[in-house]
């Protein structure tokens, strides 16, 4: 109930926004509804698409390592380890505890910092590119590292470099929006890649799983996801 409340509040009576009921409506027919599932075309449309497939990419990268993050520790940080399955259960439990609390504490530091310098700055893509590429050389590090540290360097550096990146990528995306009379249906279809990405980024790490037998090319296979990511970014147009 006190949430309501608070959701209530916050929703209905804190913006203050002018009541919109003699805004001019579009018409409700057929035409109309499937004209709002068509995805940008024409002018500006490019920039859109870099910026979606960019935002695909990227998320598809964070999905293959941390989706299956538990499994990772378990059979490949662990696989030497000795440890009997109780052992190994609490061992990981442990691990994964502490990556979340590294991945909190870098985010939250992202996220204050990030949105700040990016506006005095007046650049977008190249701090949503770099972000890219600083999470895939966080990718690298449990590599590198056989073993727990390259996992916390792993929580460390692509923690901070994806909260830079969902510190920013918003505002670009905002930036690259072809028509603003479609922003709303323009921004819904940017963040399906949410969604989509999860899904092809379980996929890539499931296939590569069952390919090889074990998650070693998980991380090899991110990188390059990402940083196609990265590329994707640099190649919109109008945009620091």
């Amino acid at each position: 109930m006190s949430r309501a409340a608070v959701g209530f509040l916050v929703i209905g009576i804190w913006p203050k926004e002018q009541s919109n009921v003699d805004e001019p409506r579009a018409e409700m027919n057929i035409k109309n509804i499937l004209k709002a599932f068509i995805p940008p075309v024409g002018k500006g449309a490019r920039n859109f698409y870099y910026a979606l497939f960019g935002r695909l990419m990227m998320v598809a990268g964070y999905q293959m390592i941390t989706g299956y993050q538990l499994y990772i520790i378990k059979y490949y940080t662990l696989s030497d380890s000795g440890l009997d399955a109780n052992g190994l259960k609490l061992k990981a439990a442990s691990i994964v505890a502490t990556m979340s609390v590294i991945t909190m504490v870098v985010s939250l530091l992202a996220a204050f910092t990030a949105g700040p310098i990016s506006d005095r700055l007046g650049m977008r893509k190249i701090p949503v590119a770099g972000a890219s590429v600083l999470f895939a050389i966080g990718a690298a590090m449990p590599w590198i590292f056989h073993n727990a540290i390259g996992m916390y360097l792993f929580a460390a550096i692509a923690g901070f470099g994806y909260g830079v990146y969902n510190a920013i990528d918003q505002v670009l995306n905002i930036s690259v929006l072809p028509n603003p009379a479609e922003a709303g249906k323009d921004l819904g279809v940017l963040n399906m890649a949410n969604t989509l990405s999860s899904v092809l980024g379980s996929a890539l790490t499931s296939a590569l799983v069952m390919i090889t037998g074990n998650y070693a090319l998980v991380f090899p296979a991110c990188i390059i996801v990402v940083l196609i990511a990265a590329f994707l970014i640099m190649r919109i147009k109008g945009v620091k």
